[in-house]
C-alpha cells in the first residue's frame, strides 16, 4: 500500500476564538463571584429557596463549564475525500447508505431520485457502494420515480466519473450549465 503524507482532512482553529476566551474568563469569573457571594451571604431565615436558588445556579454554571468547553478552541475543519481513494486505492472498505422517505407531497420523488444519483456518482470503487431507499410510504409515484432514475446512473455515473464532475445531483449541475429557466417564470 502507497502511504502519502497529504492529510484526509486538515483542522483550522477560527479567529473568533480570542473573543470566546476572554468572555469565558469574565463569565467564569462572574460565576465564581456569584458562588462566593452565595456561600458568604447565607441567609438566616428562609433557608430552604436560598438552597434552591444555589443548586439551580450551580447546575446552570456547570452546565455553562460544559457548553464553554466546545467554544473555548472553536475549529474549521476541511475535508479531502479525492485523497481517500489516492490513499487507500481499492482497499476501501464497502459502505451502504440508506436513504429514507415517506412521503411524496414533503419529499418530492425528483428530490429523492436526486439524492439516490448522487451517491452513486461517489468517487467511490461502485462494486463497495450499496444504496438503499426505504420508502417507509410505500408511495408509487416514488417507486416509478426511482426506476427512472436507475435507467438514467446507467449513463449519469459513467459521464460523472469520466468527465470528473463535482456537482453530482443531476438538478443541480443542468442548473449550472443551463441556468434555472423554470424560476424565472414566477418572477413576471
Amino acid at each position: 500500500m502507497e502511504f502519502t503524507d497529504s492529510p484526509l482532512y486538515t483542522t483550522v482553529p477560527m479567529p473568533i476564538a480570542k473573543i470566546n476566551r476572554v468572555y469565558g474568563c469574565v463569565y467564569f469569573c462572574a460565576i465564581l463571584g456569584l458562588i462566593y457571594y452565595r456561600i458568604h451571604y447565607m441567609p438566616s431565615e428562609g433557608y430552604v429557596p436560598w438552597m434552591l436558588l444555589f443548586c439551580a445556579e450551580l447546575g446552570l454554571a456547570f452546565q455553562w463549564v460544559l457548553e464553554m468547553s466546545f467554544k473555548w478552541r472553536p475549529v474549521d475543519r476541511f475535508t479531502y475525500p479525492e485523497r481517500l481513494s489516492k490513499r487507500f486505492g481499492r482497499e476501501l472498505p464497502p459502505i451502504d447508505i440508506f436513504i429514507c422517505t415517506a412521503d411524496p407531497d414533503k419529499e418530492p420523488p425528483l428530490d429523492v431520485s436526486n439524492t439516490v444519483l448522487s451517491t452513486l456518482a461517489f468517487n467511490y470503487p461502485i462494486e463497495k457502494l450499496t444504496c438503499y431507499v426505504l420508502d417507509d410510504g410505500g408511495s408509487p409515484l416514488t417507486f416509478y420515480a426511482l426506476l427512472e432514475a436507475s435507467r438514467f446512473a446507467k449513463s449519469w455515473v459513467p459521464f460523472c466519473h469520466k468527465y470528473s464532475i463535482q456537482q453530482r445531483c443531476p438538478e443541480a449541475y443542468f442548473s449550472e450549465c443551463y441556468g434555472n429557466e423554470s424560476d424565472s417564470s414566477f418572477t413576471t
